[in-house]
């Protein structure tokens, strides 16, 4: 008899990576063909969140040459809309999201799922402020602004027990996503931290998992207004969960 093998979707939310697209999927492809891929039945899937550049061009052109297998185009910019558009049409038994500068070490790939497949976690989340984690070429701004949220985060949430909230690389099971998708309101940045504590206030289990994550230069994400964005979620999160 058949043993029915798990769906794993890795979701990359992308806005103007055409440059850069088909090779980052490349190096994924490669590293899943090369590390145990036949064990689960996975699809790579981009969310395209209002690209206007030849992004939309070169994912088509992808899906003809099978480096990609699912392309999502949504006309509003915003990550964490983008994520819950992908993972609601998803029919996976497992999302997993990172973002396509790859800077998470895919090494932390299947320890990622396995916390879900095998471990039995309900969200499984990587971690660079983690004992164990390795953070290389980060500018000092970026460290500082990112240590420094965190810390906020555990003074207004003491039970959070989350390192890092921020990290674009997680894992979630499909019937817990269900669960949790209609309850977040944030379609951007802060889509991550009001998962994780939105997760906590129902007793879902989170594995954390300290990883190797490198610095992508090149990154285009606002620190300001991110940050504006995040405490003005953490206190409507705060006044909200009780």
């Amino acid at each position: 008899m058949s043993i029915k093998k798990i769906k794993i979707d890795i979701i990359l939310p992308v806005l103007n990576e055409s440059e850069v697209l088909e090779k980052q999927l490349r190096i994924l492809k490669d590293y899943l063909n090369h590390n145990n891929y036949h064990s689960y039945i996975i699809y790579i899937t981009v969310v395209d969140n209002g690209s206007t550049d030849q992004t939309q061009e070169v994912a088509k052109k992808l899906l003809k040459n099978k480096l990609l297998d699912n392309y999502i185009r949504i006309p509003e910019k915003g990550r964490g809309r983008a994520l819950k558009i992908a993972m609601k049409k998803s029919r996976a038994d497992v999302f997993c999201y990172m973002d396509i500068d790859l800077s998470t070490d895919l090494q932390h790939f299947f320890p990622l799922i396995n916390g879900i497949i095998i471990d039995n976690y309900d969200i499984s989340i990587g971690s660079r402020l983690s004992s164990g984690s390795q953070v290389i070429g980060r500018k000092k701004i970026r460290e500082i602004t990112s240590r420094s949220y965190n810390i906020i985060v555990k003074i207004l949430f003491p039970k959070s027990g989350i390192d890092d909230m921020q990290c674009g690389f997680k894992a979630i099971s499909r019937e817990k996503a269900q669960i949790l998708l209609p309850l977040v309101k944030n379609n951007f940045w802060f889509f991550d931290t009001e998962l994780l504590l939105l997760s906590r206030k129902l007793n879902l289990q989170i594995k954390q998992l300290p990883v190797k994550w490198i610095d992508d230069p090149s990154s285009s994400v606002n620190i300001l207004k991110t940050a504006i964005e995040d405490l003005i979620g953490l206190i409507r999160i705060r006044i909200n969960i009780k």
